[in-house]
This record gives structure tokens, sequence and C-alpha cells, in this order.
């Protein structure tokens, strides 16, 4: 790994009330020159830091341009090249005198969000030449970098306002506004990540384009900017710290395209790389992960190397990118980067959204993600509680509605899809409701548990705020294992507040037309284009494939269509599954099985299975067969040699063997005369792989903190997270132990 910084993880106690001293020596200015030597030195000893400054005197003597390449270059050359240093200041004069002067501020995000990069990179490059300028033109150049930047919306976009204000104090050394200013862009700040974890309320799509985006320079380098400075609060918060490893980890799928949720205009322009002719980086986020996190670093290369396909890679020579990367002589940490170091993020559970994820390194893995936000919202955030997105073998398999831009209806073939279905109504997402009402909130109450590293994994996403009544949803996913291949069971249960209520699923795979294979039953869909269609947008040539098995029997399937986010380039008219389901007691548990395929991967063989109050699927792939039941978890079922009582029960047996089981509720027990399984007190989450001989099992559980029985053949003892504990009951084949609250690692002895 060639970063040469060791970043960890902090806990920041105290965020927005505690005030850090800045490094001394500024004298209100931004860039301390007592650096450029140290920067120098990094351009004749490193080959990445030697390449941005043939970058930036590249760019320089290409004369005009972008307004970020003419300042951000010509800034770059005067600090490394200063023999040179007369034609990058008038350079950057020019540029004042031709378009700082000009530029209209307006209220829209593209006359004022957009704008602001360019005063970022003018009032950065202003700094550097200051001293340079005689008084009268400094003023002049001052009092319309003043103008334009007070002149940034504020209300709404809010960090880039506040960002070039903080600047700008910064600038011209008025302390007590810069901290002003520094605190409302906090507060911005912190409106766009979930402070516990990172998961941005804004959406895959937004989150990943603005805080990549060059023209979006105000707001995500700004944290560079004040980490350089001495305010050393934004590499360790943990809201950030997660936010990266989110847009790079999680809100993309394993071929680096993101996953639908929110706002995302489409997954071809929202990127998380910025990056022009073939291999060079403009906006260096994707590559300074490290100064927030090894994993934020290593999931950007896995994006870069992957996602955009670049191996070799130059960043551009703008003073932001090298000051990121070169950071301060004091500190004297300069980062570099290799996708060597590259590693596709793995499994994992926020508060806020989950992710499932196969365990190969591929770009074909498979992907499944949940939303369900239990605080921050804001404009862009979609109805989108418990809702679903799907990838796999290279591919977007199932979609969330995304937008086509603020207040902008989507036409394609003669169907539309206005804004305020796509914005605004919860079934343009692959969620449930109730009563066939829109959900009235955009909160849930998170991901409330969950189990990952398995070979069934699982997680629960509960709503409780957006609809008339109460909504569990479980994902369990059988990781591809046993030389079968993977897919993903879906697990809904709801009790809702009125008896007339019926209850919704709606599905939305990404592909224009969906393939009845049995009514009510079985839907087939095919990611391809079709005739008279741009979309979807195709990744690969792996023919991949969406199988959606109704194990719980529905009332009705309604097939409907909506329009794909017109303006994209790959626009394409899609139908979608809206499935009713009635309830009994005013209670619904649904069972539905999401099984990716493709030319190599084929899905397999379902069939519906109806046992007492027990609904579900049995799936086989040759001599693997698996067995997934959904309940309310009050009664006890039977099938074959076992029994059961729980919310999900999903079981695999190979050759007739039982090899794993997942259940979620009271009990699972296989056998005849010597029972491998579970008893407990109070329901739990269980996941466990059989050992060959039958005589051990290892897996996780979580515990609300209940008594627990295991069955298992000559079972001795019981360790959790490696260590052993108390046994209150033991018998031949069976040991009684408590398990406190929590989850914990489970190995049978």
């Amino acid at each position: 790994m060639k970063v040469t910084n060791g970043a960890t993880k902090l806990v920041l106690i105290v965020f927005f009330c505690t005030v850090f001293i800045p490094l001394q020596g500024y004298a209100g200015n931004i860039v301390d020159t007592s650096d450029y030597a140290y920067w120098r030195k990094l351009a004749t000893t490193s080959k990445m830091f030697g390449d941005m400054r043939t970058s930036a005197i590249s760019i320089a003597n290409l004369g005009d341009g972008e307004t970020r390449d003419v300042m951000g270059a010509n800034a770059l050359a005067y600090i490394l090249d200063p023999a040179n240093k007369a034609k990058y200041i008038s350079a950057i004069k020019n540029k004042f005198e031709t378009r700082i002067q000009t530029i209209v501020i307006g209220n829209g995000a593209a006359t004022s969000s957009v704008r602001s990069h360019e005063l970022f990179y003018a009032l950065l490059a202003l700094d550097v030449i200051r001293y340079d300028l005689d008084a009268e033109v400094l003023s002049k150049y001052e009092s319309w970098l003043e103008d334009k930047i007070m002149a940034l919306v504020i209300g709404k976009w809010d960090p880039h306002g506040w960002a070039m204000r903080m600047m700008y104090y910064k600038y011209i050394g008025d302390d007590a506004k810069f901290q002003n200013a520094k605190k409302e862009f906090d507060i911005g700040l912190s409106e766009h990540y979930m402070p516990n974890d990172g998961v941005s309320p804004a959406g895959n799509g937004y989150c990943v384009q603005r805080w990549n985006s060059i023209e979006r320079a105000a707001k995500n380098t700004m944290l560079d900017i004040m980490e350089y400075m001495g305010y050393n609060e934004y590499y360790t918060n943990p809201g950030i710290v997660g936010l990266k490893e989110f847009i790079y980890g999680y809100a993309t799928a394993p071929f680096g395209r993101i996953l639908l949720y929110g706002d995302s205009r489409n997954t071809e322009v929202q990127k998380p790389w910025d990056i022009e002719e073939g291999n060079i980086i403009l906006s260096p986020h994707l590559v300074s992960g490290a100064r927030f996190s090894p994993e934020a670093y290593r999931y950007g290369m896995w994006v870069l190397r992957e996602g955009a396909g670049v191996s070799e890679a130059v960043l551009k020579g703008h003073l932001s990118n090298y000051l990121i990367m070169a950071g301060t002589a004091v500190k004297n940490n300069p980062l570099e980067f290799s996708t060597d170091d590259a590693e596709l993020a793995p499994s994992r559970l926020f508060e806020n959204y989950a992710a499932l994820k196969s365990k190969d390194q591929s770009t074909n893995g498979l992907y499944m993600s949940m939303m369900n936000l239990k605080g921050n919202i804001e404009y862009h955030t979609h109805y989108e509680t418990n809702a679903l997105a799907l990838a796999g073998y290279g591919e977007i398999l199932m979609r969330n509605a995304g937008y086509d831009g603020p207040s902008t209806n989507a036409t394609i073939n003669g169907v539309t899809a206005t804004f305020d279905f796509m914005h605004s109504n919860s079934e343009a997402a692959n969620t449930l409701m109730i009563g066939g009402k829109r959900h009235t909130s955009k909160v849930g109450d998170g991901i409330v548990e969950g189990i990952i590293g398995q070979s069934i994994e699982y997680f629960r996403g509960s709503s409780s705020k957006a609809l008339e009544g109460t909504h569990f949803r479980d994902v369990v996913f059988m990781q591809p294992s046993n030389n079968v291949n993977g897919y993903y069971v879906v697990m809904d249960h709801v009790t809702t507040d009125k008896q007339e209520d019926n209850v919704n699923v709606v599905w939305h795979p990404n592909s224009a037309i969906l393939n009845t294979v049995k009514n009510t039953t079985e839907y087939f869909s095919e990611i391809k284009i079709e005739k008279g269609n741009s979309g979807p947008r195709l990744y690969s040539n792996n023919k991949t494939t969406l199988t959606t098995f109704l194990g719980t029997e529905p009332a009705s399937v309604e097939l409907k269509k909506i329009a794909n986010q017109d303006r994209s380039g790959y626009a394409f008219a899609s139908d979608y599954m809206y499935v009713n389901y009635n309830t009994r007691n005013q209670q619904a548990d649904i069972l539905t099985v999401l099984f990716p395929g493709d030319k190599t991967h084929k899905a397999g063989d379902l069939k519906r299975i109806t046992t007492g109050d027990y609904s579900g699927s049995e799936i086989s792939q040759g001599q693997v067969v698996d067995v997934a039941l959904t309940s309310h978890g009050n009664g006890i079922g039977k099938r074959g040699l076992e029994s059961f009582q729980g919310e999900d029960i999903v079981y695999r047996k190979l050759g007739g063997k039982l090899v794993s089981y997942f259940v979620k509720g009271l009990s699972f027990k296989s056998g005849q005369h010597t029972l491998i399984g579970v008893q407990s007190e109070a329901s739990v989450a269980l996941s466990m792989n059989i050992g060959v001989d039958a005589e051990s099992a290892t897996g996780k559980i979580v515990s609300p903190g209940t008594k627990v029985t295991f069955y298992a053949v000559g079972i001795s003892s019981v360790k959790i997270d490696g260590i052993k504990v108390p046994i209150v009951n033991s018998k031949a084949n069976n040991v009684t132990v408590i398990i406190p609250k929590g989850t914990f690692k489970v190995e049978l002895l």
C-alpha cells in the first residue's frame, strides 16, 4: 500500500461545540508559504507529485480555459516553478479580468452551486499571488470575489455558500465572521450524512456525484482546506468518515455504478469519479480516502480500477489536488495511491442502510441493499423506507425511481412518470405499502438487527412512521456456497392499523418487459434493451436476468408501467409489479424470492410451499435443496423431519443432509432420533453452519438476552465470541446456556 498516512478512526466526542486552535503562521492567508519548500521537494522525489507538477505547467502553458484549470494549474505552477512565476501571475490576472468580474450569481443550482467552484479556485489562486499584486489591483480582485461570494445562495444547498464565505473570511483575517460562517457550514454539512454511520439521506446518486464532482469543490474540498489550515475535526468525524466509506463501498454496485435511491439521476452520469482523457483524475476525492480511513481508501481504489477501468492514473495539476495529497510540512504525511490496494467492500450493516454482498472480489458479485433512514432527511430524500435495490453479475437488476431533475416529468414511449410520482410516491420504490396509500414519512426506524459474515446473512428493517401500521422487512442472503448460486429471500411482516386495509408490495426490475412465467407466482426479467428503447444502461455482456417468485400466494398481481429518466440517454418505459395481499387478523406475512441469473448462473427451480400457518418456497439447485418459510411466528410448523417456530425459517440440505440453517424466532429442529437445531425462550436470530459430522456447528446469534438450548451430536459446551459460557442444563446431545443481549459468534463443541 503506497499510502504513507497511517490514518485511523478517532471518535469525535464533540463536533460543533469544540473549536480547534489553527496552526500559526497564516496571517489571514489560506495557503502557508512555509509549505512551499516541502511541496517542491515532493515534486522531485515522488513520481506522482512530479507528474502533478508537469501537469500544472502543461495546463498553464495552454493559455486560457476553464476557470478551475487556469486558476488551479497556474497557482500550483507558481509554487512549484517559481522561476517562471511572472507568467503564471499574468494568467491568473487575465482570468480575473475576463471571467471572475463577469460571473453572474443567481439563486438556482446551476447559477449558485455550480458557480461557486470557480470562486473557490479563484480565491485559492489569489491567496497564493496576493503579495505579488499592487494594492489597487488586489483590492479590485478582492472586491469582485467578495461581491460574488456574498451573493451565493444560503438557505438551500447550504454548504457551498457558507464554505465560500468561511474561506473568504479566513482570507481577509476576520476571525469572528469566519467562526460564525464555520458554524453554519458545519450545520449545513451535517445534513448531508447520518451522524452515526455516514449514510447520505440525499440518496446514492446525489451524494456520489456531489462529493466527487469538480463542480462542487466549494462543498467537497472545503473539508480538506479546513484540515490543512489546522481545524482537525473533519478527517476524524465519524459521520464524514462513514460517508466516505458509504460512497465508495456501498452507494455503488461491485462494478462501480450507483444503486438508485433518492434523487439519483442515472447510473451513467452519476458516478464516483471525475476523469478525463482516460486516466487523468480531476477530482482527488476518489484517491484521497486514506485521509479518512483505510477502508475509504481501499474501496475507492476498487471503484477506480473496476468501475472507472483505470489502473494507472495521474492527478490533474491543480493546487487543491496537490494540497490534499501533500498536506503540510509540519505533519509530513503525503498520500500516494495504487490500485493494487483495491478491495471490494464486504457486507455491512449501518444504522440507516444495510448491504449484503457476495464474498468474491469480483465486479460480477451479488449485492442487495436497503434504505431505512432514522433521522436526517432533506429535499432529495424519497419516500423509500425499507426500499431495496439489487445488482448482480455486472448489471443493475432492480431499481428505485430516481428522478430526472427538479420538478421534471419523464415521458417515454407514451408512458409518463410525473415528478411527484418519482420523488414523492412510495409506489416508485421497491417497498411495501398498506391500503394502497403512499408513505407519509421519509423516516423509518432504521436497520434494527442483522447477521453478516456467514453463508446465510440477514438483516431486518423496521418501519412504523411511514405507513398506517408496522412493517418489518427481513432479507436473507443465501451466499454462493456449496457450489451453487446465491440469491435473496425477502420476508415482510405487516400489522395494519385498519381491518379493511390490504398490503401492497412493489417490485421494479431494471428491465422494460416483465414476463409472466406463472400468473401470481413467478415472473422473469431480462436485463436488456428492447426494441424501441435506449435503456437500461448495460455494463456487461453477461445477459443477466432476475426471477421474482411469490412464495406467499397473493390476492392479485397488477403489472404497471413507469418511465425511467427521460434525459439519461438510456431511457425506457418499464413494467413493474404491484402485488396485493389480503390480511388475516390485520396481519400479513409475505415471502418473495429474488434470484439473479446470467448466462453462466442459472436460477434455481422454485416451488411454492404452504404448510399450516407457514408459506414460502423450496429452492432446488441440483443436490442442494433450500426451504424458506415465513409466518407471524405464533405456531409450530412441521415439514418432513423439520419442526420450527419463527417468523423466518431458512435451511439448506445437501444430498438430504442438513448443512446450514437460519431462524428468526423461537426454534428450529431437524432430525428424527438426534436433533440438530435450537430452542430459545425469547425470539432470537441465528445463522448456523453445520460441521461435516454434525458434531459441531458455528454461526452468529442476535439475542435479546435469553435462555437458549442448542442441539448437536455429542455437544458438551458453547462458546460465544471465543469464550465458554456457563451451562444451565445439559443432556445427551443438547446444552442450555444463557446468551446475553447482543450479537455474538457462536461455536458448539
